[in-house]
């Protein structure tokens, strides 16, 4: 009946095993935390679905239930593709890597919840389960009779997470809603990139609405009663924006677009080197001055125009000036064997084939 969500590249497997390791809360193989809770995820494409592979790799049962024939809309989301069967990519071993990405250690069972049968299942379905996840439009699953209300006489201690674009109520409930439309809407859009507002790379608004949800979810099995939480992505990119809400509405100060510069500390930016970029940052006075003794400039921590963070944020591009020449001179590797055991963070600008060299240090790590 059900069908385990598969995914044998590379890539993904180091990718899993760092996610179980970040959620790891034990140093040997025992019990995972949600053994015993089984999941039923009805959402598609990215928050609620992360929100469910989350719950999974901290051991619940996921069982995701997709529409027949086209399934979670992710699914089409290419190329690229993989081929997740091992039988040349042919039919439906061929997988969307922006779904796997999304959808491991899952079962997944097609149902068609708009007929008779279907609704039984479900129903079915969330008599045995803690928690069921949904990301449709508010009203859709009610009119179906299986909404919240519907579901709670078949289980009353069903926890049960609505992910919407714009809250369950109010006069924008109803519209769909997509993580760089609420990234537009919510300022963060705006505040990203250098001359011309940009996306982030990832959904990261959909992202964070699922760990949003993951945690009130954990909140909800703790207390052992029913419940429904409500997590939409407009409210999650309003609560992203800390700190430029903050400095608007208590300064009026509204964000110009700063690239990987910090509008508040300095230096602190990806510096180009004569082969890549390496990023670094000083949040304090010992920084500072740990990273101008290391490029040979104690003098820059004298200097009236850069004595102090103020200073240097108001100096900036006068700082820059100065150190990025010397920068430049040098390459990433070079620069990080100058920079080993500062007390800064500091770090290259990696392509993910890079990424995959500092993935295993990382692993090897916590081993």
């Amino acid at each position: 009946m059900f069908r385990r969500t598969c995914d044998r590249s590379a890539a993904a497997v180091l990718v899993a095993v760092a996610a179980r390791r970040a959620l790891s809360t034990t140093t040997g193989h025992g019990p995972r935390p949600l053994d015993g809770v089984r999941v039923v995820d009805m959402s598609r494409v990215a928050a609620g679905p992360y929100c469910a592979m989350v719950l999974a790799d901290m051991g619940a049962d996921v069982i995701k239930i997709e529409r027949p024939v086209a399934g979670d809309d992710s699914r089409g989301y290419g190329p690229p593709y993989v081929d997740v069967c091992g039988d040349g990519g042919r039919g439906e071993s061929r997988m969307s890597l922006y779904f796997v990405s999304l959808n491991r250690n899952k079962r997944s069972v097609c149902v068609d919840f708009r007929h008779p049968d279907g609704k039984a299942i479900v129903r079915k379905l969330v008599e045995r389960s803690h928690v069921l996840i949904e990301n449709y439009i508010p009203g859709t699953l009610d009119r179906h009779g299986i909404g919240y209300e519907d579901l709670r006489k078949i289980n009353q201690k069903l926890v049960f997470c609505s992910i919407t674009g714009y809250g369950s109520k109010g006069p924008w409930s109803q519209k769909p809603g997509y993580d760089v439309i609420a990234a537009s809407i919510g300022g963060l859009i705006n505040a990203t990139g250098d001359a011309v507002p940009a996306k982030c790379a990832i959904p990261i608004t959909d992202l964070m609405t699922g760990m949003y949800a993951h945690g009130a979810i954990l909140a909800a099995l703790y207390r052992g009663v029913g419940d429904k939480i409500d997590c939409d992505l407009l409210s999650t990119q309003l609560s992203m924006m800390f700190n430029l809400g903050s400095n608007y509405l208590n300064a009026g100060m509204l964000t110009k677009r700063w690239g990987t510069e910090h509008e508040s500390v300095v230096p602190y930016k990806a510096f180009k080197t004569s082969n890549g970029f390496l990023t670094f940052g000083t949040g304090n006075e010992a920084q500072y001055k740990s990273f101008c003794d290391r490029i040979s400039m104690p003098e820059l921590t004298t200097d009236e125009r850069f004595v102090n963070n103020e200073c240097r944020v108001k100096n900036r591009e006068e700082l820059y000036k100065i150190i990025e020449p010397l920068l430049e001179s040098k390459t990433n590797e070079e620069w990080m064997k100058i920079f080993e055991g500062v007390p800064f963070p500091v770090g290259p600008v990696n392509d993910m084939k890079q990424v995959r060299f500092y993935l295993f240090i990382c692993l090897q790590t916590n081993n």
